[in-house]
């Protein structure tokens, strides 16, 4: 009886000492600590320009097929603060809309449950966040430019005035929340299988023939896009131009990718954009 009672206390003994030395050799992940986050510089609703914005500047196409996204790290902002927010945050709803793919032409909104059957996800996927992302293409507008037969512009550049003109003609949040697009993006116009965009790819420059600093060229569309916010907010926005400076006319000389746009934000979940403070 004394040694089974010896052997049980040994083997308790034994199990414990074990334990206490996996949970000593066990080191504990670090916590992840975020890199602090730019000022605040939107704190009303009203109308807002972004300058300027660099894309990745480090990233390269040569060697690379259009299939790819060629590597460029995504741009994350925030309409609802003014400001870039840093990668870190991506499974956050810090951010509003991001910028990835090629030279960060595409656009998406922060939904926080995008994952295909592949196993991609969106730049946001883990986010509580359940944004998204509209594009208008104001018929009466296009008419003014656009040929529907060739899926281009009649000729480029584009006048400034019609961008301003399809911004300005966004009233109110045209559909309904179903009606957004969150499992995807905007992209370029007709490129690639996709469908209407807001801008157009000059690929092979047939807008300037014998040109070839003309060839690679995007000349961004006068149509508005409805971002619903992280927050369930509602924003428009105008992209003007893809290179710094805006250029009118710009060439293969022209650097991108930096991002010009102007938005309004309505912080206060209207859908009217005539209502703003600013």
């Amino acid at each position: 009886m004394m040694n089974s009672r010896l052997k049980i206390w040994a083997l308790i003994f034994g199990c414990s000492f074990a334990l206490l030395s996996c949970s000593k050799n066990e080191t504990p992940e670090p916590e992840k600590v975020l890199p602090p986050l730019s000022p605040v510089t939107v704190t009303a609703s009203g109308e807002y320009t972004v300058t300027n914005l660099p894309g990745d500047l480090t990233a390269k196409m040569e060697g690379q097929g259009m299939e790819g996204n060629g590597n460029f790290k995504p741009v994350y902002y925030s309409l609802e603060d003014g400001r870039v927010i840093p990668a870190e945050y991506a499974n956050t709803d810090k951010w509003d809309i991001a910028f990835t793919g090629i030279y960060n032409s595409s656009i998406w909104a922060n939904d926080g449950t995008v994952k295909f059957e592949n196993g991609n996800t969106g730049p946001g996927y883990g986010s509580p966040a359940r944004g998204g992302i509209y594009l208008v293409v104001d018929k009466a507008v296009d008419a003014k430019y656009y040929d529907e037969a060739k899926h281009q512009p009649r000729q480029v550049p584009i006048d400034k005035a019609l961008l301003d003109e399809a911004y300005q003609n966004v009233k109110t949040v045209p559909v309904a929340d179903d009606q957004f697009l969150s499992r995807g993006f905007l992209t370029l116009d007709y490129f690639l299988g996709s469908g209407s965009g807001y801008a157009f790819y000059d690929f092979y420059g047939a807008m300037f023939p014998g040109d070839k600093s003309r060839a690679h060229i995007v000349y961004n569309l006068p149509r508005a896009i409805i971002v619903k916010t992280a927050k369930g907010n509602y924003a428009k926005v105008i992209l003007y131009s893809f290179y710094k400076g805006s250029p009118l006319s710009p060439t293969l000389a022209s650097e991108a990718p930096y991002l010009n746009f102007k938005y309004t934000i309505l912080k206060d979940g209207s859908k009217d954009f005539t209502k703003t403070s600013k």
